[in-house]
């Protein structure tokens, strides 16, 4: 019997790489967001099924999860990560709040499989909300009774990212590649399509009951992960830290927008460490994280 999973924000970054190697893997994938429309016109989700629900409002949820064996939990609030509290759009009402709305409906329909995808750093007691709204959901999980899977990615990176990416952008036409924060930050970075083998080793595998963290070998600092990326570019550029506290200071502004570009929290989250233990990953899954080189190649020069 092919097993059938929901996965919740799959039409984001990270969710269609999941959904696709669940598919792949020969599972049946349903995606869940506010407009499965979206599903039918992104390539990686070509032979998913589409339901809408919105994880803020659990009514709308009802119904969705039945007959599922299993939930992925991936979805983001719209702008992530530039937080807006009058609207709604925060880490706390998505990844803590929705995700306690879908873990319940979870029960509901009977559910046995849950994997959150959570991130380095998750702490129910941190004072950042990114680290506290993981943390507790973190929490949620292991006390609900499901079997679960939580995986904590590193910084990720691939082809539709909103960090890297950006200084990709820059690097094309500016003899110089700016980033905020001049301490050394320690990252590994890693490519989405292993975080998406991850969660598929986990079905593969039965391997339940277990907290994954996953990111390349390398830890490197943020100037060393834009020289890696200028030098697959084939481009010299600066690179220049600028101060954290100017940077902040320069997109406050733009917390007038609707849809601000980066905001003074934003860069704060952009700046943190994002380190990682992937022992688990690679002795229980049989994960081998892609080097960052490796990464960029396979899809900026594909």
């Amino acid at each position: 019997m092919t097993t059938k999973v929901v996965v919740a924000g799959g039409t984001g970054f990270l969710g269609r790489h999941i959904s696709r190697a669940l598919l792949d893997a020969g599972l049946e994938v349903t995606v869940l967001g506010r407009d499965p429309a979206k599903v039918s016109s992104i390539p990686e989700l070509q032979g998913a099924n589409a339901t809408r629900g919105d994880v803020t409002d659990p009514r709308s949820l009802t119904g969705t999860l039945q007959g599922a064996d299993a939930v992925v939990q991936v979805f983001q609030f719209p702008n992530y990560p530039m937080e807006s509290p009058k609207k709604g759009l925060t880490f706390d009402n998505y990844e803590r709040r929705g995700g306690e709305h879908l873990l319940a409906e979870a029960h509901r329909a009977d559910v046995s499989k849950y994997v959150f995808i959570s991130g380095a750093g998750a702490d129910p007691s941190s004072e950042k909300t990114w680290y506290r709204a993981k943390g507790l959901m973190e929490r949620a999980i292991r006390s609900s009774g499901i079997d679960h899977a939580i995986i904590r990615p590193s910084w990720a990176y691939g082809p539709e990212d909103k960090a890297l990416n950006k200084f990709r952008a820059i690097a094309r036409l500016s003899p110089v590649v700016p980033y905020p924060g001049v301490t050394p930050q320690r990252i590994q970075p890693v490519y989405v399509t292993d975080i998406a083998a991850t969660v598929a080793r986990v079905f593969e595998r039965d391997a339940w009951n277990e907290v994954f963290e996953i990111g390349s070998r390398e830890i490197m600092t943020m100037t060393e992960v834009i020289e890696v990326m200028l030098e697959v570019m084939n481009k010299k550029r600066v690179v220049i830290g600028v101060p954290a506290p100017l940077v902040k200071l320069a997109t406050s502004p733009l917390l007038m927008l609707p849809r601000p570009p980066l905001s003074p929290q934003a860069v704060e989250f952009a700046i943190q460490d994002g380190l990682v233990d992937i022992t688990k990953a690679v002795e229980i899954l049989g994960i081998e994280p892609l080097e960052l080189r490796e990464g960029l190649r396979r899809y900026i020069h594909a």
